[in-house]
């Protein structure tokens, strides 16, 4: 019969005596939000899910993005492409100058280097993003001048 694991997973990682290929179980209702307001980026906040630098994992970044009504992910561009996968609510977001309407159900490819940005509707909105990186430290976001309203 096979087991499950039933570890609950600190945000600090895994414990290290659970091998990788073990798998990894992540329950995003018990990682703090991180982020909040700063005119650079705008007033996304999201939940680390898998990054090297804080799980047991390589390969990839998977974590979830919440805005409330209104809120924004300021315009940006990085070198490794990445997805949105809408779970809640809807929004916006502009790539390279062309809107794409975003909710529940709805995947976004962003492609390298694309300029893109958030603007959540008014119940908010809430979608998982990755990237094919091992860390999020490794990407690196590159702001622009303008702003998304």
């Amino acid at each position: 019969m096979m087991e499950l694991n039933e570890t609950v997973l600190p945000f600090d990682g895994i414990p290290a005596s659970l091998p990788v290929s073990a798998g990894l179980r992540v329950d995003s209702a018990i990682l703090p939000l991180e982020g909040g307001t700063d005119p650079t980026f705008g007033k996304v906040r999201w939940k680390t899910l898998f990054s090297a630098d804080v799980t047991q994992t390589s390969d990839m970044v998977l974590g979830i993005a919440q805005f409330d009504a209104g809120d924004t992910l300021e315009p940006h561009r990085h070198a490794p492409s990445e997805f949105y996968f809408g779970l809640s609510g809807s929004g916006e977001v502009t790539i390279d100058g062309i809107v794409h309407p975003i909710s529940a159900g709805v995947a976004l490819f962003i492609p390298s280097n694309a300029e893109h940005g958030t603007v959540a509707g008014p119940e908010g909105l809430s979608f998982a993003y990755g990237f094919p990186r091992a860390s999020f430290a490794e990407v690196e976001y590159q702001f622009s001048a303008g702003r998304v309203d």
